[in-house]
């Protein structure tokens, strides 16, 4: 999986539960904040919706981990 602006939050949750702890570490708490309606909406989108303070930094910290579990 490549993460990019598009990708959904659900997506990723789906494919990597434990990416949980990364969004996280980016002050999203998605089990308590990310209704249905969220968790269907692009990562770019969700930038204003769930204050992620820098988003390219979570993408790349989620690329990371999509990487790491594939090799």
């Amino acid at each position: 999986m490549v993460i990019t602006q598009e990708t959904t939050v659900k997506n990723i949750l789906d494919s990597y539960p434990e990416a949980v702890g990364i969004f996280a570490k980016h002050g999203v708490d998605v089990p308590l904040e990310c209704d249905e309606s969220i968790l269907d909406t692009e990562l770019a989108i969700c930038d204003s919706m769930c204050h992620i303070d820098d988003l390219d930094e979570l993408m790349r910290d989620l690329q990371d981990l999509v990487n790491a579990e594939t090799h």
